[in-house]
């Protein structure tokens, strides 16, 4: 049997994740200098302290949390998973398309992909449906913004990791 493909994975971009690691780090730095030049008075304790543990921690977590959270769209051969936790078999799939500021996935039947999703994401059989009338037929968007590479890329992309049937 001949190896398959790696997974195509479709990630949110980065950037102002690094931004906000930067920001974290001026403030924790500023923090820390706060610190060091005044140790002994009360207000600076508290917001030298403040802004280590806000920032530096705080901040931190969060950065190292959602740079893990940014695969919105994994493709491999079983299917289509997504951030949210929902899974789309192939056979599910009807078509993957884009317009010029969003790419689109249509199904043929929701039910599997209902059966996947966890609640909170809020999809429905009724939500897809309004979906597709709203978004020019696509049941699930995503819009470019939440895309590491055009609606157009990411679609060829998508049918390109699609398995021959």
């Amino acid at each position: 049997m001949p190896d398959s493909a790696a997974p195509l994975a479709i990630v949110s971009p980065r950037r102002n994740l690094v931004l906000l690691l930067v920001a974290c780090i001026v403030f924790t730095v500023l923090g820390v200098v706060i610190l060091i030049l005044a140790p002994t008075k009360t207000l600076n304790v508290v917001v030298g302290s403040g802004a280590v543990a806000f920032f530096g921690i705080g901040g931190g977590t969060a950065f190292v949390t959602q740079w893990r959270r940014t695969h919105v769209i994994t493709a491999d051969d079983d299917g289509i998973r997504f951030g949210e936790g929902g899974r789309i078999q192939w056979k599910d799939v009807d078509r993957i398309g884009s317009t010029t500021e969003l790419l689109g996935i249509r199904l043929r039947r929701y039910d599997a992909f209902l059966d996947s999703t966890p609640r909170s994401a809020g999809h429905t059989a009724e939500s897809l449906r309004a979906s597709r009338t709203t978004n020019s037929g696509w049941d699930l968007v995503w819009p470019r913004r939440l895309l590491d590479r055009t609606p157009g890329e990411a679609a060829r992309d998508l049918q390109r990791r699609r398995p021959a049937a």
